[in-house]
């Protein structure tokens, strides 16, 4: 993720940081957007740009990633043409789904129907009045990768002391890496400007280790081709969460009819194997949000 996405993510899961924020008490209005996407022909789905493996690519037209590869499902399953809306992140979360989902940016551009890959928890749900957060269909873990050849001990995290370890600049990871443990990891830390960098310096032998989010992580070290690197997953570090569900934002209106149709897109999904399959292609172990697992009870295999 570029720095600006850092910035989003940060306000997603360390709500208990950064307190409560301003939210818009605009009444929902009574639209059907199911009904007017069918009358269109088409639907219009935001995902973020810049953003392997989830949504990538210069154009919509040459896009590809997970995301857009969800997105190209549930057009397909409601008979709709797919329009990709590729946003850039904003200052935070609540920024882009006013831009982008249920009021529009100020120099204009309308909103999409739906978007993905919208940080998902309860008490931000409940905040944010104007769109409805659901389904969320992914879990993301702050991870460490690494050579076992390297480094020999990723238990006890003040081991890392003696390596280096490449992080993306202001992300969690970072704040792991510069504040946690007393400040006792500040100097292993390799800030690049963006986990592609990062997962870079790692495959020159720069650094001895990386760290993300794993899902992001998995895909960067696929797509340059690094076999041998194996994940430790972070555990919590004060108020600060490393892990969280990923899903899905519509406009809060009076009709569900929209939102009841994704969802039923995206249990089948994740009913039929598809989901599973999506993310494999990208080099991604796909974990079921957690959420959803306490929700529906379900034991599923995360390997």
């Amino acid at each position: 993720m570029k720095i600006n996405d850092a910035a989003r993510m940060l306000a997603i899961v360390g709500l208990t940081c950064l307190g409560s924020s301003i939210s818009w008490s605009d009444e929902p209005d009574s639209a059907d957007t199911l009904a007017d996407a069918r009358t269109k022909g088409a639907i219009e789905i935001a995902v973020y740009a810049d953003f392997p493996p989830y949504s990538y690519g210069k154009t919509p037209a040459d896009a590809k990633g997970i995301d857009v590869d969800i997105a190209q499902a549930i057009a397909q399953k409601l008979g709709l043409k797919l329009k990709l809306r590729m946003i850039s992140a904003g200052e935070s979360v609540t920024d882009d789904l006013r831009n982008h989902v249920w009021k529009g940016h100020y120099l204009g551009g309308g909103v999409a129907d739906v978007m993905l890959h919208v940080g998902y928890d309860a008490a931000f749900a409940e905040r944010e009045k104007n769109v409805t957060l659901f389904e969320p269909y992914f879990h993301e873990v702050v991870a460490l990768a690494y050579k076992p050849n390297r480094i020999k001990n990723v238990e006890s995290p003040i081991a890392l002391t003696e390596h280096k370890v490449a992080v993306e600049g202001d992300t969690i990871s970072d704040h792991i890496m510069s504040s946690a443990y007393g400040g006792a990891l500040r100097n292993s830390a390799v800030r690049e400007q963006s986990l592609e960098k990062a997962v870079a310096a790692f495959k020159a032998g720069d650094v001895d280790a990386v760290m993300g989010p794993q899902g992001e992580l998995q895909g960067l070290l696929a797509e340059q081709r690094i076999t041998d690197a194996v994940f430790h997953v972070e555990e919590p570090v004060g108020q600060m969460r490393t892990a969280w569900d990923i899903g899905v934002a519509v406009k809060n209106s009076g009709s569900t009819s929209l939102r009841d149709a994704v969802a039923n897109i995206i249990d089948l999904l994740k009913e039929d194997g598809s989901m599973k399959r999506m993310f494999a292609v990208y080099g991604v172990k796909y974990l079921d949000a957690s959420s959803a697992l306490a929700g529906k009870k379900l034991a599923r295999d995360a390997n």
